[in-house]
C-alpha cells in the first residue's frame, strides 16, 4: 500500500511538472502569435513574465526612434544591451534604458522620432536626462526620450503626437543644471515604462524593441 502511495505521488509530481512545461510553452507560443520576438527577448535576458508586459504597447510600435541619413554608406547608429548596468551620476544606480549613439558623434543633427502615436505626458529639463520628452502611447506604454539637444517645436503636456513625428534632435544635454552639455558622447537615451498594480513606473528593457524596429528606421535627406 505504501509503495502504491509513493508511486502515485511520483506520478502526480511528474504530471504537475509536465503540465507546467506545457503551459509555459503555450504561453510563449501565444506571445509569438501576438508578435513578440521571444528569441530576441530571451537573448536580452527578458523573463517570460516581463515579455507579457510588452503586450501593453507592442501594437503601438511603428518606427525606430532616430532617423537615418538617406543614402548613407554604412549604419548610422549603434546601441548595445546595457540594461541594468551600473551608473554613478547622482549616486549609484542601474541603467533603465538603452542608449543610441551616432557613429559620427554629431550633436544637434539627427532627428529623434516618436516610436508611437501618443500624448505628451512630460517635457522639460531633468538634471539626469537633460532636455527630455515623455510620450504615453494608446496602449499605455510610456516612452522616455532623453538628452535631446533641442525640441522640434514648443510641445506642451497634452499635445497629440503621431508615430514618426520629429520630437527634437539627438544631443548631449544633462548631468547638471539646465543647459549643461558635453558631459558624455552625444546619444539618445530611450526608456520604456508601464504602470502596474505594484509599481507606477515599471521599467522594461528597450533593447529587443530597438532590434524589432531596426528595419523600420526612417531615412531623411538632411
Amino acid at each position: 500500500m505504501l509503495k502504491r502511495l509513493l508511486f502515485l505521488c511520483v506520478i502526480l509530481c511528474f504530471n504537475a511538472s509536465l503540465i507546467g512545461e506545457i503551459k509555459e510553452k503555450a504561453s510563449l507560443d501565444e506571445l509569438r502569435q501576438r508578435g513578440i520576438p521571444v528569441k530576441s527577448m530571451e537573448s536580452a535576458g527578458v523573463s517570460r513574465e516581463d515579455m507579457e508586459k510588452y503586450l501593453f504597447f507592442w501594437e503601438d510600435l511603428k518606427c525606430f526612434p532616430v532617423a537615418g541619413q538617406m543614402n548613407a554608406k554604412s549604419a548610422t547608429f549603434s546601441y548595445e544591451n546595457s540594461w541594468h548596468e551600473k551608473r554613478y551620476y547622482g549616486g549609484e544606480r542601474f541603467h533603465e534604458g538603452c542608449d543610441i549613439f551616432p557613429e559620427d558623434a554629431k550633436t544637434d543633427y539627427y532627428p529623434v522620432l516618436s516610436m508611437t502615436d501618443g500624448i505628451v505626458e512630460k517635457i522639460g529639463w531633468l538634471p539626469l536626462g537633460g532636455y527630455r520628452i515623455g510620450i504615453r502611447s494608446p496602449g499605455g506604454g510610456y516612452f522616455y526620450y532623453a538628452h535631446l539637444s533641442s525640441y522640434a517645436e514648443k510641445f506642451c503636456e497634452g499635445d497629440e503626437i503621431k508615430a514618426g513625428e520629429v520630437l527634437g534632435l539627438l544631443g548631449d544635454t544633462g548631468y547638471g543644471a539646465e543647459g549643461t552639455r558635453g558631459k558624455f558622447p552625444p546619444h539618445i537615451h530611450l526608456g520604456i515604462y508601464i504602470s502596474t498594480k505594484e509599481k507606477q513606473e515599471y521599467p522594461l528593457n528597450p533593447y529587443p524593441v530597438l532590434q524589432f524596429l531596426q528595419e523600420r528606421q526612417k531615412n531623411f535627406f538632411y
